[in-house]
């Protein structure tokens, strides 16, 4: 926010050494209209362009739907700080004979680090007979009902569905381990041959749509072999950051590089995957931004309580606030938070496409299937 306050800020050799109260009382003495103006250009897109677009290469068979954790935690998926939670209440009672409250109340408590406690977890059944990932299956899937309507899902499958033999989809990544995508798929009354894929040496037909699980699957009823293994905790990460060349490293760079992707469910917040988008972007050779990822508008609501509950904190200054022009500056936080945003997935060649509301998206892959502006 600072670099883009006013010049006289822009030119101090000390901003570093201000303090946050000194900096509001600089920012709280200029017209909030003319900070605005000053923010840098939006790098997201327009839905009619999107739509346009990401159409464009569907019929070329050149997308790819990206698929991350916020597509199939409304079939009762378990969140990952959840997942992580239920794992830790499970083994906390077996490998310290303790009561399920007593494990719970350790979590509520001390909260534990997502990177350590998914260490943990692995380290705990490394050494137990049980498997980590059967585990995880069973706690992933304890709340979920597969037959739950999604429109979001519903609009996913009908985009998996191609006028004539071929499917008109290049391929789908997806970062979760459940089977809820193949479940819908085989349940549809039409056919869609599909495969996925979550190891080496798993072969596509030509006819076959590749559903490829980077980071391992687990299907609720299949036995599980050695190929269901799951990249969980820090062990894995830094495996995949050393192996660039492992079978799952390579399909993201090849897709991120010679496709479009559209990013479903996803915040772009994993290392690895901005290390791969990174790596595909710089080989393109090219700064044009040819990926997409739907985002939700941050809710004026929100901000408004998180403002006033800053504006009444010691750090700032009773008198400026008092002076505060309050719309405007929500507008103007709102509007740098997008542009944040925005020029954060650019870096990696993905343009933001905003909604209001994560009810918008089916619509939007309607239009983008029917190519309708």
């Amino acid at each position: 926010m600072v670099d883009i306050i006013s010049e006289e800020i822009i030119i101090d050799k000390n901003l570093k050494k201000r303090s946050f109260k000194e900096l509001f009382e600089l920012f709280n003495e200029m017209e909030v209209s003319k900070i605005a103006a000053k923010l840098p250009k939006s790098n997201s897109i327009s839905k009619i362009t999107a739509i346009k677009n990401v159409n464009s290469a569907y019929q070329k068979e050149k997308l790819v739907l990206v698929l991350g954790a916020g597509v199939s935690i409304e079939f009762g998926i378990p969140s990952w700080n959840g997942l992580l939670q239920n794992l830790m209440v499970h083994t906390i009672e077996q490998e310290h004979n303790v009561s399920s409250i007593l494990s719970k109340l350790f979590n509520e408590i001390f909260v534990p680090n997502p990177l350590i406690a998914g260490r943990y977890l692995q380290d705990y059944f490394e050494n137990n007979e049980s498997s980590f990932e059967s585990m995880v299956r069973d706690v992933m899937y304890s709340t979920v009902d597969k037959n739950k309507p999604s429109e979001l899902i519903s609009e996913i499958v009908r985009i998996c569905v191609a006028p004539g033999k071929s499917p008109n989809l290049d391929s789908i990544i997806t970062y979760n381990f459940d089977d809820i995508l193949e479940y819908k798929l085989t349940a549809t009354e039409m056919e869609i041959p599909f495969r996925p894929i979550y190891g080496i040496g798993m072969d596509v037909k030509n006819e076959e749509l590749p559903i490829y699980h980077v980071h391992g699957y687990l299907p609720e009823n299949n036995k599980l072999t050695d190929s269901n293994k799951i990249t969980f905790g820090e062990n894995n990460y830094h495996q995949q950051y050393s192996d660039i060349y492992s079978w799952n490293n390579i399909v993201q760079i090849n897709k991120f590089r010679e496709n479009t992707c559209l990013f479903i469910g996803s915040s772009l917040t994993d290392p690895n995957i901005r290390r791969l988008l990174d790596i595909a972007h710089k080989q393109k050779g090219n700064k044009r931004k040819h990926h997409y990822i739907f985002k939700k508008r941050i809710e004026i609501k929100f901000l408004r309580t998180k403002l006033e509950a800053a504006l009444t904190s010691e750090n700032l200054n009773s008198k400026n606030n008092a002076e505060l022009n309050f719309d405007e500056t929500l507008g103007l936080l709102k509007g740098i938070h997008e542009r944040f945003e925005e020029n954060d997935s650019a870096s990696f060649g993905v343009q933001t496409i905003w909604v209001d509301n994560y009810n918008e998206i089916p619509l939007i892959l309607k239009k983008m299937r029917e190519n309708v502006a």
